[in-house]
């Protein structure tokens, strides 16, 4: 029972054959298919936490004076779901919505719904922090992790330029 060097080298051809054979079928795949990848569910459970406009050591603080969410979640639904009707000047309510909405699209959150509860919060005390006198605007400033960046927002609200 012997085995002789030609039955070794054709045995070790076919391995080799069939590893590379393998190996390019995989590549042609891939090339052919390439949005085989990570699965949608993949993705949205590798999806980056928003970024916060607070302080972390905020967060605390603002979920002991801010009402309960739910209550947060109705009023702000109210504000920027607010029919717009036929063209008109902009209101507070209005210029405010649109803050809003753009800090919910910087979050990747087109619905109050899928929002946190801190991030419920962060959006009522931007809110608030709109309508604030300048004295207690620049007291809540201070929770943010851009304090003059927010006030700055305010006061452009606040204080419309005139054309």
């Amino acid at each position: 029972m012997s085995i002789t060097l030609q039955e070794v080298a054709v045995s070790f051809a076919f391995m080799v054959l069939g590893v590379f054979g393998a190996l390019s079928i995989a590549a042609a795949t891939l090339s052919v298919f390439p949005q085989i990848g990570p699965s949608p569910m993949m993705e949205s459970a590798t999806k980056k936490a928003s970024p916060s406009l607070l302080l972390p050591s905020s967060l605390a603080r603002l979920a002991a004076m801010a009402p309960d969410p739910t209550i947060i979640r109705a009023h702000l639904q109210m504000l920027m779901g607010q029919d717009k009707g036929s063209p008109r000047f902009l209101t507070e309510n209005d210029q405010i919505a649109m803050v809003l909405s753009q800090i919910l699209a910087r979050w990747d959150s087109p619905h109050l719904t899928e929002l946190t509860d801190d991030q419920v919060r962060e959006l009522w005390l931007v809110e608030r922090l709109m309508r604030a006198s300048p004295a207690e605007a620049g007291a809540l400033a201070h929770f943010f992790v851009s304090p003059n960046a927010m006030l700055a927002m305010r006061d452009a609200l606040a204080n419309p330029v005139a054309v």
